[in-house]
């Protein structure tokens, strides 16, 4: 028997409970059941799925029998996991495609973050952003730090972590922006579930806590991608802090999710005329928002050490990061990532070179870093906020 091959998709997260090590299975698109949590003894078994290796090979890896009690454990096991949708094709094939004619019907996208990252109440919503995040609306008087700039960004680099593990770098980001007259916000954000197309633009309004944010009229939507905005948080969180900012507003958004298929041959000169094309034809005044963090470290992202170790050696090239970035050296700032072969996990390099591309801003200005580490995972994530003026 060929053992079928999990799903790309399938989020595999560690979990750790009464000194007992789990692999949590989570399908972001809801075509699986669960999540569902195995104990950590699987994890031979999941690797195996590729859609190549068969029983008799895993019984030979093992040094088993292979028509054992053990292989038939296994085979049950996914057979389970098969019924459930985690696999390629079969019932998950016919999943996916109720799936997509279910999003597609969706008048606008729900959100999907809210009641854990955020509040969904209204009423808690603005509390959480005014005492939590610290952003500050503009109230018609210029902030100090925009008159020392003398000029209003017209670019922002925000992280998307979660909100409850950044509130500062939130906070200064969204304040720094507070005083631009923008009507369109370009958010060009991480794809993280999403890889077979460089660019998904979706046509769906985003709900929020405090009402709808509409999009700007394009041409460039793919119906068969629109559903990796589904579970997508990089622009989810930025679609709800906006409309806090800028709650009378008549502002519009183009949502804009970017893979690593845009470094393919032609792809960013033909992505950025193309948003260019459609910014341009809105007759909007525009800010462009990119949703990315910086280094991603430790066991959970695939180091064999924790991120303690290595932490220090990810924070100085955040330093040369941040380095080309404020001073509008973009070129610099893909070969510092291309040169270690994106070592430390930069998941905002797709978006960030893409949207800077797309504007070409003049020097910038860090207004915040941080990185949080998640002890449980013995890993960490670090973020920055950086704002650019014309």
């Amino acid at each position: 028997m060929i053992l079928p091959q999990l799903r790309l998709d399938v989020q595999i997260s560690a979990h750790r409970e009464e000194d007992e090590d789990y692999l949590v299975l989570h399908d972001p698109f809801d075509v699986a059941d669960g999540p569902i949590m195995l104990h950590a003894d699987m994890f031979e078994v999941l690797a195996a799925c590729d859609g190549m290796t068969s029983t008799n090979d895993l019984a030979r890896a093992a040094g088993v029998d292979p028509d054992g009690a053990e292989i038939h454990r296994v085979i049950l096991f996914v057979r389970q996991l098969e019924e459930l949708g985690f696999f390629e094709g079969g019932v998950a094939a016919d999943r996916q495609q109720e799936a997509l004619r279910h999003w597609n019907s969706l008048p606008s996208r729900p959100m999907t973050c809210a009641g854990q990252t955020y509040p969904e109440d209204a009423e808690q919503f603005e509390k959480f952003c005014r005492e939590d995040l610290g952003i500050r609306r503009w109230d018609g008087q210029a902030p100090s730090h925009v008159v020392e700039e003398s000029a209003v960004p017209h670019v922002a680099l925000i992280p998307h972590i979660d909100f409850r593990v950044a509130p500062k770098v939130y906070g200064e980001a969204f304040s720094a922006i507070a005083a631009s007259p923008a009507n369109l916000v370009v958010m060009i954000g991480t794809s993280h579930y999403w890889s077979d197309h460089p660019v998904i633009v979706s046509n769906k309004p985003f709900e929020t806590p405090l009402g709808q944010l509409p999009v700007i009229d394009h041409d460039m939507a793919v119906p068969e991608a629109d559903i990796a905005h589904k579970p997508e948080h990089s622009l989810e969180l930025h679609a709800v802090a906006l409309k806090y900012l800028w709650p009378n507003r008549d502002v519009a958004i183009l949502p804009v999710l970017v893979t690593s298929a845009i470094f393919e041959e032609g792809a960013i000169e033909t992505w950025t005329q193309r948003i260019r094309d459609v910014v341009d034809r809105s007759g909007r005044t525009p800010i462009w928002l990119i949703s990315g963090d910086l280094a991603h470290i430790g066991r959970k992202f695939g180091d064999p050490v924790p991120a303690t170790e290595i932490v220090a050696d990810a924070q100085k090239s955040d330093v040369g990061l941040i380095d080309c970035l404020v001073n509008g050296a973009l070129d610099g700032y893909r070969r510092e990532i291309e040169n270690c072969n994106n070592a430390f996990r930069v998941c905002g390099y797709a978006p960030t070179v893409l949207a800077l591309t797309c504007v070409e801003p003049s020097t910038g200005r860090l207004c915040s870093y941080d990185v949080w580490h998640e002890e449980e995972t013995q890993s960490a994530v670090s973020f920055a906020a950086i704002v650019w003026q014309k």
